[in-house]
C-alpha cells in the first residue's frame, strides 16, 4: 500500500509539472483563461487515466485503463474548476519563471495537484490483481450438470451427457 502510494505520487507529480512547465513556459500560459485551465485540467487526468493503476501496456488493460482515463478527464476537468475557483492562496513561482498570483489560476500548482490526486486515486484503486491472463483453472473432479441425472450422465464425458439430456427431454 505504502509503494502504491509512492507510485501514485511520482506519477501525478511527474504528469502534471510536464504538463504544468510545458504550457506556463512553452505556450505562455502561465495564467491561462478558464476554458484553457479546463482543457488543461482534462489533458492531464486523461494523462493520468493511462499511466496510474494498471497502466495502458499493461496486458489485458486497454479497456480499463480507457475506462479510467475517461474518468480521469472528467475528475481532472471537475478539479481544476474547484482549485481555480477556491484555491486563492498567493504564491511566487516568478523566480522559476512560473508566475506569481493566486495558485489556482497557475498551471504550474494546479495541473501537479489535479494529476497527483487523480494518480493517488487510481494507484490505491487498483487491487494489484495482476492476473496471468489466463482463465483460472477449473477445479479438479466431476460436475454435476443437472442434480437430476444419475452419476454416470458427468461432464467428463459430453457425448454420453448430450444423449442422456436428449433421453431425458424425450427428444431420441
Amino acid at each position: 500500500m505504502f509503494r502504491r502510494l509512492l507510485l501514485g505520487l511520482c506519477e501525478g507529480l511527474v504528469i502534471g509539472l510536464v504538463i504544468g512547465v510545458a504550457c506556463t513556459r512553452g505556450l505562455g500560459l502561465g495564467s491561462p483563461g478558464s476554458l484553457v485551465a479546463a482543457a488543461l485540467g482534462t489533458l492531464a487526468g486523461f494523462a493520468v487515466g493511462l499511466v496510474a493503476g494498471r497502466p495502458i501496456w499493461a496486458r489485458d488493460a486497454k479497456t480499463e485503463a480507457l475506462l479510467k482515463a475517461a474518468a480521469g478527464a472528467l475528475g481532472g476537468l471537475g478539479l481544476a474548476f474547484a482549485l481555480r475557483r477556491w484555491l486563492t492562496v498567493e504564491v511566487d513561482l516568478s523566480a522559476v519563471s512560473l508566475g506569481a498570483g493566486p495558485a489556482g489560476r497557475l498551471s504550474a500548482v494546479v495541473l501537479p495537484a489535479v494529476s497527483t490526486m487523480l494518480a493517488l486515486f487510481f494507484e490505491l484503486d487498483d487491487d494489484g490483481a495482476r492476473g496471468s491472463g489466463e482463465p483460472k483453472a477449473r477445479a479438479a473432479g466431476k460436475h454435476r450438470v443437472d442434480p437430476e441425472l444419475p452419476d454416470s450422465a458427468l461432464a467428463d464425458d459430453s457425448e454420453a451427457l448430450a444423449d442422456e439430456v436428449d433421453r431425458k427431454l424425450g427428444k431420441r
